[in-house]
């Protein structure tokens, strides 16, 4: 696998060492769309996370692997250190997102 499309599988989640551990975001405490039933088992998982990456673009956006750039904006802020916008601003700012396919 070349090195551009492993960079995009890392960024994506998928983590080789799924063949022998289990990945993070299986612990608890678990993301609200990862389901309680959902286990970890040598081998089969990383087999399952192989075949997720390139069919996970169906869900909804802010699911699975169709991200939501709204969801995005409060750490961004954070991140950027951006002291000079106003509530309503950063409101707007992801609404306008919100509507952007």
């Amino acid at each position: 696998m070349g090195r551009g499309l492993w960079r995009l599988f890392s960024a994506g989640g998928y983590d080789s060492r799924s063949l022998y551990r289990e990945p993070d975001w299986m612990r608890s405490p678990r993301g609200p769309d990862v389901s309680s039933e959902l286990r970890w088992h040598p081998v089969v998982t990383l087999l399952q996370l192989t075949l997720d990456m390139p069919m996970a673009t169906t869900s909804p956006v802010g699911y699975g692997h169709v991200f939501a750039p709204a969801h995005y904006i409060d750490a961004w802020i954070a991140v950027t250190d951006v002291h000079n916008w106003s509530p309503e601003e950063v409101e707007r700012l992801k609404q306008y997102l919100s509507k952007k396919p």
